[in-house]
């Protein structure tokens, strides 16, 4: 999105602008916030299973399309990102870590799944036909 377009005015007549003028405002007031995200691990590169999946017509038949799986962060091992220490045990955030939200984000860091540890761990491996 060009920054020009989030402080210019526009009359909006036609309804195809109507329907962009909303995402655009939406992604102009979203950008003048201050975000807070996790951190990225380092410890163990992400690798996501993949599958094969199809799109089927009737009109053109079968395509393969490439797709993976990714597991959901609450099930990722979150430590402090400099070290091997959990940031969540047993229900609860350490609070030497994580006394509030954006202390959590800036201090620990949610670490990816390898393909070893998705199959042994979690019970997900790519099935050749599917």
């Amino acid at each position: 999105l060009d920054p020009a377009q989030c402080s210019r005015t526009q009359v909006i007549t036609a309804s195809s602008e109507r329907a962009m003028a909303i995402p655009t405002a939406l992604v102009c007031l979203g950008a003048l916030t201050v975000g807070r995200a996790q951190q990225a691990g380092t410890v163990v590169e992400e690798a996501s299973p993949l599958i094969p999946l199809s799109n089927c017509t009737l009109a053109g038949g079968c395509e393969p399309q490439a797709a993976a799986v990714v597991l959901d962060a609450n099930w990722r091992w979150v430590h402090e990102k400099t070290g091997y220490e959990n940031c969540f045990t047993d229900g609860d955030w350490n609070p030497r870590f994580c006394p509030d939200g954006e202390r959590c984000a800036e201090t620990c860091a949610v670490e990816g799944v390898d393909g070893p540890g998705y199959e042994k761990v979690y019970g997900v491996r790519t099935i050749e036909t599917g």
